[in-house]
């Protein structure tokens, strides 16, 4: 498989997964959608630059990628215990 291949294929995949963040309305699968994007761009980083630093960036981005859904879903958990649902549109007022 090419690398332009492998680029196409993370370009189709951060592109649905960037509509379907869009399009739904679940915080939940809000969260996943962009651990899909984030996974997107690994596969594009890894494909593109088969070098060492573009894989040593693609390792950091797994790194990052867990710590954000870690907070992502405290975030989430918090949310919802506050608010009582985990639907986006109904969540319209946030104090600070």
């Amino acid at each position: 498989m090419s690398a332009y291949t492998l680029a196409g294929i993370s370009f189709l995949l951060f592109a649905l997964a960037a509509a379907g963040f869009l399009t739904c309305g679940s915080l939940v699968r809000m969260l996943m959608f962009l651990e899909l994007m984030l996974n997107a761009a690994n596969v594009a980083l890894v494909a593109l630059g088969p070098q060492p630093a573009s894989q040593a960036y693609a390792v950091m981005l797994f790194a990052i990628a867990a710590a954000e859904a870690g907070v992502g879903l405290a975030l989430i958990i918090t949310l919802a215990s506050a608010f009582k649902t985990l639907e986006a549109a109904n969540i319209k007022e946030l104090k600070g």
